[in-house]
């Protein structure tokens, strides 16, 4: 596999372990769950769509 660049790629490697810096994020998945009642599964389903949905329109303008 081809070694990938990214100038936060130190950032990238410690997400899965530290979660994202914005403290805007912890915010509003507080106020989903605790809020609203979500479930943490339910939350990442939201989260995986938009970035999901990203992926797609970036892909699509790149092509």
């Amino acid at each position: 596999m081809k070694p990938r660049t990214h100038p936060d790629s130190h950032e990238l490697h410690d997400w899965p372990i530290y979660g994202p810096r914005d403290p805007e994020i912890a915010n509003l998945v507080d106020r989903l769950a605790y809020g609203h009642g979500l479930r943490v599964r339910e939350i990442e389903i939201v989260i995986l769509r938009a970035l999901r949905d990203r992926v797609k329109a970036e892909e699509a303008r790149s092509s």
